[in-house]
C-alpha cells in the first residue's frame, strides 16, 4: 500500500521546493522566486506555480524587510516601486496569452541572463535620474506579474548605482513587499486564488518558516558569497533545463 498518492507526493515536493527558496533567500539576499519559479513547473501548472510563489513572496518579503527594516530607504524606491505598480497587470493578464512552453523557455532565459550577469561582475555604469528608475521599475513589474521574478531589474538597477550589501537586504525586499502586493491583488482578481491554490500555500508555509529560519541562522556560520556562487551553479543549470 503507498502511504503518499502522487497528489501528496507533488504537494511534499512544492513545500521543500519552497523552503529551500526560503533558505537561499535568507542566506543571499536574492534568489526565492528564481529558484522557486524555476523548479516548481516540474510538479504543477506554471500559472498556479506563479500564483503559488506571489502569496509566498509576500510573506517572505515582508518577513525580510522587517529583520532589516532599520536600513530601509524609502526614497531609493519609490520611483522603482511607482513604475512597477503600472506594468504588473500587464505581465499578469500576458502570460493568459502565451504558451507554456514558450513563457518556460522565456524563463530560462531570463535566469540564464540573470546568471552571467551575477558570475561575470561587470562594471556597470552609474544610473542616475528618474528615468532609469522607472524603466527598470516598469520592467521589474512585467516580470514580477509574468513570473513573480521581479528583482533581477532591480537588482541590476541597485548594482549600477552602487548600493551596499546592507542596503540590498533591506531595501529590496521592500520594494518586492510592494510588488508582490499588487500581484497578489491582480492575481485574486482575475479568480486565481482558489481552493487548490490555497491548499498548496498551506502545504507549503511549514516548509517556508523552516527555510527561512534556517537560512537566517545559518548566516552567522556560512560564507555568503561562496553559497552565492553555488546558487548561481545551481540556477544556471535551472535555466538550461527550463531553455531546453
Amino acid at each position: 500500500m503507498d502511504f503518499l498518492d502522487p497528489t501528496m507526493t507533488d504537494s511534499l515536493w512544492i513545500g521543500l521546493i519552497v523552503g529551500l527558496a526560503a533558505l537561499v533567500q535568507s542566506l543571499t539576499g536574492f534568489g526565492f522566486a528564481l529558484v522557486a519559479v524555476s523548479l516548481l513547473p516540474l510538479f504543477m501548472d506554471l500559472h498556479l506555480a506563479v500564483s503559488l510563489v506571489s502569496a509566498v513572496s509576500l510573506v517572505n518579503n515582508v518577513a525580510l524587510w522587517w529583520y532589516h527594516r532599520d536600513s530601509f530607504e524609502w526614497s531609493r524606491v519609490a520611483h522603482l516601486s511607482a513604475a512597477a505598480l503600472v506594468t504588473i497587470p500587464v505581465g499578469v493578464i500576458g502570460l493568459q496569452y502565451v504558451p507554456e512552453h514558450l513563457a518556460l523557455q522565456g524563463l530560462g532565459l531570463l535566469v540564464l541572463a540573470f546568471v552571467v550577469y551575477s558570475g561575470l561582475q561587470l562594471s556597470l555604469p552609474e544610473l542616475t535620474g528618474r528615468p532609469w528608475a522607472y524603466a527598470f521599475g516598469a520592467a521589474s513589474g512585467v516580470l514580477t506579474g509574468a513570473f513573480n521574478v521581479g528583482g533581477p531589474p532591480i537588482v541590476i538597477y541597485a548594482s549600477c548605482n552602487q548600493w551596499s550589501p546592507q542596503q540590498f537586504k533591506s531595501n529590496l525586499p521592500g520594494v518586492l513587499c510592494v510588488l508582490s502586493s499588487v500581484a497578489i491583488a491582480t492575481h485574486f482578481w482575475q479568480g486565481d486564488f482558489d481552493a487548490t491554490l490555497m491548499t498548496q500555500v498551506g502545504y507549503a508555509s511549514p516548509f517556508f518558516a523552516a527555510g527561512l529560519g534556517l537560512g537566517l541562522w545559518l548566516s552567522n556560520y556560512i560564507d555568503a558569497a561562496a553559497f552565492r556562487q553555488v546558487v548561481l551553479v545551481l540556477l544556471g543549470g535551472l535555466g538550461l533545463k527550463l531553455l531546453v
